[in-house]
Parts: C-alpha cells; sequence; structure tokens
C-alpha cells in the first residue's frame, strides 16, 4: 500500500504543471473535498522545535529509524496532498517557487513549475502520519489546522524504515508552523 501511494505521488509530481491541466484541477478538487483528518493532541507545536536541518541534509541522513527535525516548505507539485491519507510532499527551501519570479503570477505557486525536475525530485521527501498501529492516518492534511500547500514548516520525524534513496519518507511526530 505504501509504496502504491509513493508511485502515485511520484506520478502526478512528474504530469505537467499547466494550471488548465484538467488532471490538475480535477485532482486539487478531489482533494478540497476530502474528510480531513483527526490530528493527535499538540500535532502541530506551539514551541519552537528547535534547530532543523534541510530537506537535502535530511537525504543525506536516510536511514530508517532516524529522529530528524527538518525544515521546508509543503509543496513541489500541484497538489501535495493526499485524498484520503494524512501525508504530504515537502520541499527544500531551496526549490526555487513561481511567487519568487517577479512577475509571475502562478496561481498555484508551491507546485515549483519554473523548477528543473531534477531538482524537484531531489529536494522532496514524503511526510507522513501514522495512527497508533502504525498504519497512514485517514484523511486528508489539507487545511488542518493551518497546513496547507506552499506554508513553511519544520517537522520533527522519524525516518521510516522502508524509506528509499530515490524516495525518502519520514513519518511525523510534531509540526512546527513557521
Amino acid at each position: 500500500m505504501n509504496k502504491l501511494i509513493i508511485l502515485t505521488l511520484l506520478s502526478l509530481f512528474l504530469a505537467s504543471c499547466d494550471s488548465e491541466d484538467r488532471t490538475h484541477r480535477s485532482v486539487k478538487n478531489i482533494v478540497d473535498d476530502s474528510i480531513k483528518a483527526n490530528l493527535p493532541p499538540n500535532f502541530i507545536s506551539k514551541q519552537s522545535l528547535g534547530e532543523a536541518i534541510s530537506v537535502l541534509e535530511a537525504r543525506k541522513r536516510n536511514e530508517g529509524g532516524q529522529l530528524l527535525v527538518i525544515q521546508g516548505f509543503i509543496g513541489g507539485m500541484v497538489e501535495p496532498f493526499t485524498q484520503s491519507r494524512a501525508l504530504f510532499i515537502l520541499g527544500d527551501e531551496s526549490i526555487k517557487t513561481c511567487d519568487k519570479i517577479p512577475g509571475d503570477h502562478c496561481p498555484t505557486p508551491w507546485d515549483a513549475c519554473c523548477e528543473d525536475r531534477k531538482k524537484l525530485i531531489d529536494g522532496s521527501i514524503t511526510v507522513r502520519l501514522l495512527d497508533n498501529q502504525g498504519q497512514i492516518l485517514q484523511g486528508t492534511l489539507k487545511n488542518v489546522m493551518g497546513i496547507k500547500a506552499g506554508k513553511k514548516i519544520k517537522v520533527e520525524c522519524i525516518v521510516d524504515s522502508q524509506s528509499m534513496p530515490s524516495s525518502m519518507m519520514v513519518n511525523a511526530k510534531r509540526i512546527e508552523l513557521l
């Protein structure tokens, strides 16, 4: 199941970023209408999570079981959230988003559609929230308690044992909204 979700996200990630693309609009509408995840108490930290490393640095430490605090932004694709599971894509802050380009009025600047695809893939990780049984929590994280596309965050997480060099996956313990 986890590999299927990752492959689906990568498929969407590699798709065109044209704001008029019907696939993107339909995916966006599906996620907007999804059931929201029920977050555990104190998942959104009111206190600083402390020093954080970048997504690029985290990828160098991609070893299962390792506790990390990573800083980045939610994005790297038109829809960085999934419809029915609590996971999203976290991008490295070195990735140039459209809102940083003067005169660019992209409606989804967090997708970084002007950036090189290899840089996007190499500078992104999948962040998941697991339930008490170790399964991905049901419901989307999109627009839950301030979690939204383009938002800069810190995430305290553990590198998943199934994480691969080509597709890093971490399990969130807490998030700090920046």
